[in-house]
């Protein structure tokens, strides 16, 4: 074990209370294999065996020192490490967490941020299962974890960075000389310290916890705590939690309440595309009013540029820029970029515009607009030919495939015609549903031929069909003949495989939808309200 002091200038220190040293040996190695390119520590609270201290493992170069504190209290250990770290910014994290590669870093620059005062980050189980993504509170005060055991870490409902009102204590990255301020409430018998810490963080300062949706790591939840049975929350320390759930702010808004800026937005009529972008917004943040007078506004937004004339009594007056026509409000684009006090860009190639007619590059923020989260990959089966009296053709197969709302989340089945009971798609020429379609299918049961399967084939497309007719002779995907629940697992497989082929290009558009659009415009707008004071 390597116990090593330097007189360098941390960044940022890591903090872990420990009783584990299989924990915090495999915790150290995983560090050291991330991407954090700042110089940082890690300070280690101990309190397991002597003997087991002496098996912790370290790679060479890592500064790390180890202090034994017992008996355990993850307020008082963590306090105790803390008042002796260096770094700029601290990191809380627990020994039973694996971050993945990049997710350390991505927390460092999001804390970075002006508006961010607190980052928690995406945990999941080792069996993909959400942990956190964090923590809100009932209408009693008591907290939970959106979304824990119900879905996978990686759906798309936590895809996106959210404010939220706390975080877990399992991953708190936050400003060393904020925490310094008040530090964890060493009072609580088990478990809520980290609830009190973000909680009063947010009573005493203006910035907000920002839980980092594509910071993520596999969080071994409880391992520890149930080897010494302590795996529920104790009467008394709900009690305690709920003292500061309870509290309100000045205005008496609720503690547990994320506070937002107040937007005005002016923009077109309702049905075009920049009103969509302001309703957005709104819906995000709630407390944004579209094309109505909004007293006391903290933000005045024009989408786009071309609705601003003259500027408002008070606020701070954002603009957004799609792009530079010079043969259309080009004198305009300019002047209001010059007048107002941010200027969002669409894109790169905008904001270089903006840039390049001596707009500042800090007044200029690029935020995309991406797609709606319904555009997304799915496996596209066609059905083509007539259905016969008596189900030779196999149609009821397809209704039942159909009213499986699983597999239709997946999967999307189109006929070239009418009876099939699916969406039709009018094609010119059958040809073209042949080259549209990812595969054909073939319900049917018993067949001469069928033609449609072979069509199919010099169009270049496979087909998922039963062993009938000439369908042995030939490449196919199959299935057993009539087989409602093989046919399924066979679409679900091959659903699963269309998603993998395409993630190259999916992955591209990871946050960039609607919810991120509006995310970014909240993120912007609180640091320019902070900046403003």
């Amino acid at each position: 074990m390597s116990n090593k002091q330097t007189k360098v200038s941390y960044a940022l220190s890591i903090l872990v209370v420990s009783r584990s040293a299989e924990n915090m040996s495999r915790l150290m190695s995983t560090l050291e294999q991330s991407e954090i390119t700042v110089p940082y520590e890690v300070l280690c609270s101990w309190n397991g065996t002597d003997e087991d201290a002496d098996q912790i493992e370290t790679p060479e170069n890592q500064i790390f020192s180890l202090h034994v504190q017992r008996p355990y209290n993850f307020a008082r250990n963590n306090n105790y490490i803390a008042a002796m770290a260096k770094g700029e910014f601290i990191l809380f994290i627990n020994d039973d967490l694996v971050p993945d590669n990049g997710a350390i870093a991505k927390a460092l620059s999001a804390i970075k941020q002006h508006s961010v005062g607190i980052v928690g980050i995406n945990l999941r189980y080792a069996d993909d299962r959400l942990q956190h993504a964090g923590v809100f509170f009932h209408d009693d005060g008591k907290p939970y974890h959106r979304f824990k055991h119900k879905i996978k870490w990686n759906d798309p409902l936590v895809a996106q960075d959210m404010f939220v009102p706390s975080v877990t204590g399992a991953f708190i990255m936050m400003r060393r000389s904020e925490f310094n301020q008040f530090r964890f409430d060493e009072h609580f018998r088990v478990c809520g310290e980290d609830i009190a810490l973000c909680l009063t963080y947010r009573e005493n300062f203006p910035r907000e916890i920002l839980y980092v949706a594509g910071a993520t790591a596999v969080h071994f939840e409880n391992v520890t705590r149930k080897k010494f049975g302590e795996t529920k929350t104790p009467d008394e320390d709900m009690a305690r939690i709920l003292t500061y759930s309870k509290r309100s702010f000045k205005d008496n808004r609720p503690i547990i309440e994320v506070r937002r800026p107040k937007i005005r937005i002016v923009t077109e009529k309702p049905g075009w595309i920049m009103h969509r972008k302001a309703e957005e917004i709104a819906k995000y943040m709630g407390t944004v009013k579209i094309n109505e007078d909004l007293p006391g506004a903290d933000i005045h937004y024009y989408i786009n540029y071309g609705y601003f004339n003259r500027r408002p009594a008070s606020g701070i007056v954002v603009a957004n820029f799609t792009h530079y026509d010079p043969e259309h409000l080009a004198d305009k684009f300019v002047s209001v970029a010059k007048e107002v006090d941010h200027c969002i860009a669409v894109s790169e190639e905008t904001a270089n515009i903006l840039i390049g007619f001596g707009i500042p590059r800090s007044k200029v923020t690029v935020i995309l607009v991406g797609a709606d989260r319904s555009f997304q990959p799915k496996l596209t089966v066609g059905i083509v030919g007539r259905v016969y009296p008596g189900g030779r053709k196999g149609d009821d197969i397809v209704r039942e495939l159909m009213a499986d709302a699983e597999l239709m989340e997946r999967v999307q089945i189109v006929a070239a015609k009418d009876g099939w009971g699916a969406p039709v798609w009018s094609l010119p020429d059958v040809a073209d549903f042949y080259r549209a379609i990812d595969f054909l299918l073939v319900p049917s049961r018993l067949e001469g031929g069928p033609v449609p399967f072979m069509e199919a084939l010099a169009c270049g497309t496979m087909a998922i069909a039963p062993e009938i007719g000439v369908v042995p002779e030939f490449p196919h995907v199959s299935y057993p003949v009539g087989n409602v629940q093989k046919l399924r697992e066979t679409l679900m497989q091959l659903a699963a495989e269309h998603v993998r082929q395409r993630s190259f290009l999916t992955a591209k558009m990871q946050g960039l939808d609607w919810e991120g659009w509006a995310m970014k415009h909240d993120r912007l707008f609180r640091s320019l309200v902070l900046e403003r004071g």
